[in-house]
């Protein structure tokens, strides 16, 4: 589960004099007593800072600029009310003050439901998979106008269609111009091409759909908090990505690495996403895996992927196309 893999950017982390300048208009007469790092994210940095007060918040910094940070803003104010999410405490995109964008949310109790997933114990999976599903469907009933990428104040700009036709032109884009073929090799490549040739025509049968993707929904990115057999989910988080599109994006995601026959947590996740609402076509788990190639393939487009991230995401390609007639079992069998 992205274990090993390096960031992408170097963690930034001001020094106090920056951190009052930047933070001076939300402090007032409050001071930093503490400064950490929090681990986890592979673009962005995030860090907690303890206050005077006793008050504990986290600095969210995009290194990358552009207007991840207005979008991860909007979102969070606009589900606030529908899902557990850090509030939006104070933010700065002006760079007049430091020459990064940034947000400071609250800080949200739990840890990262990643390590459950360690742990292996099959019954607070099995949990956890229940409330995942429900917070889940919950996030996919926020519409939007149409399918697409959100501008910064989440108005639909980049209209995009769903078929066999679009995904294999973002799939051949996504190949052609980045470093695909140079990080994982021509003879993948080429079995990409093949699977998106010959399975494209089940992504026809999706229809057009225009709900909040998180986009990179997985067990890294949700807080939970355990008591006894309970699993609360307390955060999600990271969602400078989100777009209006298919719920199978976030489906994929989420079951990336998992076992499919196996998993203590796959059958209770899928059963409550639908007890609560989500809707899910006939193939859902080869069209989500479908989805998830997209995103497999853009993880690896970048020049210079260090081997811990291409070692894994061959892997990934491997199992999807190992395992695809079990997909289609699997699917049949949790409705």
């Amino acid at each position: 589960m992205k274990t090993g893999w390096k960031r992408s950017t170097p963690v930034i982390i001001p020094d106090n004099q920056t951190l009052s300048n930047m933070l001076h208009s939300f402090l007032l007469d409050r001071g930093i007593t503490g400064v950490e790092p929090i681990g986890g994210g592979l673009s962005n940095s995030n860090i907690k800072l303890s206050l005077t007060n006793g008050e504990d918040v986290v600095l969210r910094i995009y290194n990358g600029g552009g207007i991840k940070g207005h979008i991860e803003k909007r979102i969070l104010e606009r589900v606030q009310n529908h899902l557990p999410v850090p509030e939006v405490l104070y933010h700065d995109f002006s760079l007049s003050r430091v020459e990064y964008p940034f947000l400071l949310l609250n800080w949200v109790e739990g840890f990262q439901l990643s390590e459950l997933f360690k742990e292996g114990d099959t019954d607070k999976l099995s949990v956890a998979g229940h409330e995942v599903g429900r917070w889940l469907a919950e996030m996919h009933s926020i519409q939007f106008s149409g399918p697409g990428f959100f501008d910064e104040e989440l108005n639909v700009q980049e209209f995009l269609t769903i078929g066999a036709d679009s995904f294999r032109s973002v799939l051949e884009d996504i190949i052609s111009e980045g470093y695909v073929e140079e990080n994982i090799g021509s003879e993948m490549v080429e079995e990409i091409r093949r699977f998106a040739d010959e399975q494209g025509y089940l992504l026809n049968r999706i229809g057009e759909q225009r709900s909040l993707v998180h986009s990179d929904f997985n067990p890294l990115k949700i807080l939970v908090k355990t008591g006894g057999e309970e699993v609360e989910v307390t955060g999600i988080l990271d969602w400078e990505f989100s777009f209006s599109h298919s719920p199978l994006h976030d489906i994929g995601n989420m079951l990336r690495y998992e076992d499919v026959e196996n998993s203590p947590f796959l059958r209770p996740f899928i059963s409550s996403y639908l007890k609560h609402g989500g809707e899910l076509p006939a193939e859902w788990l080869q069209q989500a895996k479908m989805m998830d190639v997209i995103a497999l393939c853009d993880m690896v487009s970048k020049k210079g992927c260090e081997k811990t991230r291409l070692r894994d995401i061959q892997s990934l390609f491997r199992k999807t196309f190992r395992e695809w007639e079990r997909y289609a079992e699997v699917q049949e069998n949790i409705r």
